[in-house]
Formats: structure tokens, C-alpha cells, sequence
């Protein structure tokens, strides 16, 4: 498949909890051939947004937990793997103006891998529930050359 950030926001959308096009540029424009790190913070909402999940009515833990049982797999299906997924217990330095809930990250041999998940029917339909389940976020890339 053929990327390009109009065909990735006519998937999955621009802004608003979802990159704007020059992230999804920023995304694009690193060599596919090169190890990449994702690195995700996330802060769940109390009430995941129901017009995202068809309705659905669940606390953003529980929407979120719905993204995480197909995405986890996925990313092993792809050929990355997380070196960590756990609970923020704190915050030792900086201003903690944001409470993160979870911090997770994802490493893929290839970029080219990361973007096999965003190919994936499966990961698709579950990352509707990553978007209703979360207040805020930030995801960063790192190249690990």
C-alpha cells in the first residue's frame, strides 16, 4: 500500500486526539527502512466519548482496554513489540500538568512496520475506542538509528 497523508486521514481522521496532516507528514516523511521508537502517553477520560463507539456507554479504562486487547496483538502480528506498558505512578520532575494514566512504548524494527497497523481492518474498528476512551495524549516518535 501506498501512503500518503490523505489517504491516512481519510482513514483515521486530522486532528482533535488524532495527528493533524503535518504530523501524519512527519510520520511519512522518515525512511521506512530505519528502526522506529513510539513512545504514547495517555490520560483516560471518565466517560469514553459513545458517538465514536456506536453508542456504546463505558468509562474510558474500559473503551481503552477494548483498543488495547487487539492492538497489543497487532503490534506483535507487525513485528514491533512494547519495551514497556505500565501504570504512571507519579510525576519526580516537571511542572505535572498533566496526570498521565499509562505510558506505553512500542518499538518496530522497520517504520514500515508501524504502518502495517494502520493497514489493518482490526486495528481500525479498535482504534475508535483508543480515540473515545482518552481526555488526552501524546505520542512521539524516535528514530533509534
Amino acid at each position: 500500500m501506498q501512503y500518503s497523508t490523505e489517504n491516512l486521514i481519510n482513514i483515521y481522521g486530522s486532528g482533535q486526539g488524532l495527528p493533524t496532516a503535518k504530523q501524519w507528514e512527519t510520520l511519512l516523511s522518515g525512511d521506512m527502512n530505519s528502526p522506529l521508537t513510539v513512545v504514547n502517553f495517555f490520560k483516560f477520560s471518565d466517560r469514553a466519548d459513545s458517538t465514536l463507539i456506536s453508542g456504546k456507554e463505558m468509562a474510558g479504562r474500559e473503551a481503552f482496554a477494548v483498543y488495547v486487547k487487539t492492538s497489543v496483538p497487532k503490534v506483535s502480528q507487525v513485528g514491533g513489540h512494547f519495551i514497556l506498558r505500565g501504570i504512571v505512578e507519579g510525576s519526580l520532575i516537571g511542572d505535572n500538568s498533566t496526570q498521565w494514566d499509562i505510558v506505553a512504548i512500542g518499538q518496530y524494527p522497520r517504520r514500515e512496520y508501524f504502518f502495517k497497523l494502520f493497514q489493518d481492518d482490526e486495528y481500525q474498528k479498535a482504534f475508535k475506542f483508543r480515540q473515545a476512551a482518552l481526555e488526552k495524549q501524546d505520542v512521539f516518535l524516535v528514530s533509534t538509528v
